[in-house]
């Protein structure tokens, strides 16, 4: 279901870029999360249990844990290859992985799809005609019941980014 969402931030563009997977901070409030969905599938004896194991999950909060940057100073996300610029497992990341750069925002009792500016390409694109197409294609996406029952049964998806409300752009309300 959540698979078949499209990437707006075309491979090329994302593999010559420095941003995504990288965090100033251990536990940026900017790490994905992985979904009540996923942390579920780790309970079965198959990949998803290999992959997202509690040495590469924080467990209580679902977050992906992070190991630092040789050089210091920052850190990666678990399954960053940064000698790649990869995913190492780019075919069954989280759902926020998939989404990024667009984020779901808790605000009071609702939840906003938002851009975050952080991401080059939004900020190139972003009052483009494909930007528009691409919101208008979310928009779309999570009009259906089996996404919106998705992001009811995960609440933690929509994350709290009070302190980073200059970086996003809402988009429109899910739920």
């Amino acid at each position: 279901m959540t698979e078949s969402l499209e990437q707006f931030v075309p491979s090329r563009v994302c593999l010559s870029c420095d941003g995504c997977c990288r965090f100033k901070e251990p536990k940026s409030a900017w790490r994905p999360k992985i979904t009540k969905d996923e942390m579920t599938a780790m309970k079965k004896p198959d990949l998803l249990s290999v992959i997202y194991s509690k040495e590469k999950v924080e467990v209580k909060t679902g977050h992906l844990k992070t190991v630092p940057c040789e050089s210091g100073g920052h850190h990666f996300c678990t399954f960053f290859a940064p000698q790649t610029n990869t995913c190492t497992i780019y075919d069954v990341r989280p759902f926020e992985c998939r989404l990024y750069p667009f984020v779901l925002v808790k605000e009071k009792d609702k939840v906003v799809v938002s851009a975050h500016h952080a991401c080059p390409y939004v900020q190139e694109k972003k009052d483009s005609e494909e930007f528009q197409k691409y919101a208008a294609y979310l928009k779309k996406y999570f009009s259906q019941k089996e996404i919106v029952d998705f992001v009811k049964r995960n609440p933690t998806l929509a994350g709290e980014y009070t302190n980073y409300k200059d970086e996003l752009e809402p988009i429109f309300t899910v739920i």
